[in-house]
């Protein structure tokens, strides 16, 4: 029986790809969580169902910092298709997506969750 083995290192693109996924990105997004201002992105190590692995859980919040519910499904696709916008990002850290400026930081403990001004 052959299983799917996913890597726990985020994927990575040529240059023209990476840019191709960036441009697009608000526009992905917005199919998964319209409304979404800013998208907060963490890491998990989680060992419940075998060996640990590390899921990434993502949180939309609206541009008054409320959470946007999402999908099923589209935590997981959302963390993707940002992760291949920006591979160089230290992943180790929690990220927040801005969709304004369609850019990516690391979140700071005191940082409020809304857009930024």
């Amino acid at each position: 029986m052959a299983t799917e083995a996913r890597s726990d290192h985020t994927r990575k693109a040529s240059a023209g790809r990476r840019r191709r996924h960036t441009t697009q990105l608000p526009h992905r997004i917005a199919q998964i969580a319209p409304d979404a201002a800013s998208i907060l992105l963490m890491s998990m190590w989680t060992d419940s169902a075998g060996p640990a692995g590390r899921k990434f859980l993502a949180v939309a919040r609206a541009g008054d910092g409320t959470q946007l519910p999402l999908p099923p499904g589209g935590s997981r696709d959302i963390a993707s298709l940002v992760q291949g916008a920006f591979p160089t990002a230290d992943w180790n850290r929690t990220q927040t997506w801005y969709a304004a400026t369609n850019t990516l930081t690391p979140w700071q403990a005191d940082q409020s969750h809304r857009e930024a001004s």
